[in-house]
């Protein structure tokens, strides 16, 4: 008789998964087509000329903007400077976000659907990519949403080394860990949610050790920025309020939708995930869709929170990258639902069934909220409306005066609309000068110019009003000199602020 031994592995080996393709196809490409609609037709806003003033400037001048303000979009300024010399429009400024968010949505769906099979994946990745919230930055001419993918990839990179623990996903894991961080700063707080997972996962020496490397490496990649950025803080943050409760309440409500129904199913479909997690089998290594997940949703925020009660620093779009820990919650939740409501065989049936469902009822009822996203109205301060109403009405050898000198942004992302005027406090232009948007005369010198003026255009936000006390020793210049000199002739109150018509007396 002969018999055959068999060895039993003293630890589960997990079964190594193939994701689908059509699994990421459709988060990706229903992001895409999310993405691009009506992308270029809205004028650029606020935040977006800062990228515009920065990224049309030749390496030197970029370089010595840096060195004064905004080093910590460094990276993301060059990276628009090579775009925007091949086609410097509102679409190109937006689409490398657009980019960000269908890799985000294909990489959720690839998270989902090796941690916990290909209907959780899918469900996780569409439910990303129909959110009001993710169109809203993938149509913004910032970092945010490429911080997003980043993000997402870092942390599709962690779970396959989990996984595996082959050594060449940590390195890939290091790589998009250091060039998210050098995207955004606040994105270090990455490795520290990563860091719980492990800890949940009760992960092995090895894996700590290798996890360590690759934070140190990017603490390291981001070092030389943190330390240009340190200096800059006054100028980059100061318009940041401490966050209390309020903070919390509003982030809740980003996340899981602008729609109070929505969000309450989306919310109760986490929490379900989290009541009746999925139990590690052999086949399924202890790293899982909680463990990922829970850490990454909640430690970005919960830390950038507690710090800002000591130095306020925290803002909702620093944490963006936190939302895709939500979304696999919550398909996981359905698919654990689902399987608790149905018997086995329905399943195959039941799940797809529910999910899309899900999905249509987030798009469907939020169709609302994905069309203002589109509209000039999403953005506090759209900059078209005013510089058209200056091309129209204004006529050669006016002059045009920003009561605030930030307000120049609208000269800044249009200049073509001011051609013919002349900006009458402008010292030096914004490349010249080594700022976003140029520097003033002082105040002698601005009375001067501008009481030689005859009609002159000011732009302002929009709940301009005159009476208003400015520290600005500049700012009170021209309120002086347009009290005493001029009169107000008309005025046009436009959504993102308001054109006034001075005449010399």
């Amino acid at each position: 008789m002969v018999t055959t031994e068999v060895k039993i592995p003293l630890r589960p080996v997990p079964l190594v998964r193939r994701t689908p393709v059509a699994i990421l196809l459709f988060p990706a490409a229903t992001m895409a087509l999310l993405g691009l609609w009506d992308l270029g037709r809205r004028g650029i806003w606020s935040d977006e000329a800062a990228t515009w003033s920065a990224a049309r400037r030749t390496p030197s001048e970029l370089w010595q903007l840096l060195s004064s303000i905004d080093a910590i979009h460094g990276l993301y300024y060059l990276l628009m400077h090579g775009l925007l010399s091949l086609r410097p429009d509102a679409f190109m400024l937006r689409l490398p976000s657009v980019i960000g968010m269908v890799l985000a949505a294909a990489l959720v769906a690839a998270i989902g659907a090796r941690l916990a099979g290909a209907r959780v994946g899918l469900v996780a990745g569409m439910l990303f990519s129909v959110l009001p919230l993710v169109s809203l930055y993938a149509q913004e001419g910032r970092s945010h949403a490429l911080v997003v993918g980043g993000a997402t990839a870092a942390t599709y990179f962690l779970v396959r080394a989990l996984e595996t623990g082959e050594g060449r996903w940590w390195r890939w894991y290091a790589v998009a860990t250091a060039l998210t961080v050098l995207l955004h700063a606040f994105a270090l707080l990455l490795p520290a949610a990563h860091a719980v997972t492990l800890l949940l996962s009760r992960s092995s020496a090895r894996q700590w050790r290798c996890w360590s490397l690759s934070a140190a490496f990017a603490v390291v990649a981001v070092t030389p920025v943190a330390w240009m950025a340190s200096g800059q803080k006054e100028d980059a943050l100061a318009w940041i309020p401490e966050p209390g409760w309020e903070a919390v309440t509003r982030l809740v409500r980003s996340f899981a939708g602008p729609s109070g129904w929505i969000a309450c199913l989306v919310l109760l479909l986490a929490a379900a995930a989290l009541v009746a997690p999925r139990r590690p089998t052999l086949d399924r290594p202890p790293v899982s869709v909680v463990t990922v997940a829970l850490p990454l949703l909640v430690v970005p925020p919960a830390l950038l929170i507690a710090v800002s009660q000591i130095d306020p620093v925290y803002d909702q779009r620093y944490v963006l990258y936190a939302l895709p820990g939500l979304c696999l919650l919550a398909a996981s939740g359905l698919d654990r639902l689902t399987g608790l409501v149905l018997f086995r065989g329905a399943m195959p049936l039941a799940m797809p069934a529910a999910a899309a469902l899900m999905v249509s009822l987030v798009l469907g009822g939020q169709l609302g909220a994905h069309h203002h996203v589109r509209a000039g109205e999403s953005r506090l301060d759209d900059l078209l409306p005013m510089a058209e109403m200056v091309r129209q009405e204004a006529k050669p050898g006016d002059a045009v005066l920003f009561l605030a000198s930030p307000r120049r942004k609208v000269a800044v992302a249009y200049p073509e609309k001011f051609a013919g005027l002349r900006d009458v406090a402008l010292a030096k232009s914004a490349a010249a000068s080594g700022t976003l948007y140029g520097t003033e005369l002082p105040p002698r010198e601005l009375k001067e110019a501008l009481s030689k003026a005859q009609r002159v255009w000011l732009l302002d936000r929009e709940d301009s009003d005159q009476r208003r006390v400015f520290r600005s020793a500049g700012e009170r210049a021209k309120q002086e000199v347009l009290s005493d000199r001029f009169h107000r002739e008309g005025v046009e109150r436009l959504h993102g602020g308001s054109v006034h018509l001075y005449v010399h007396n």
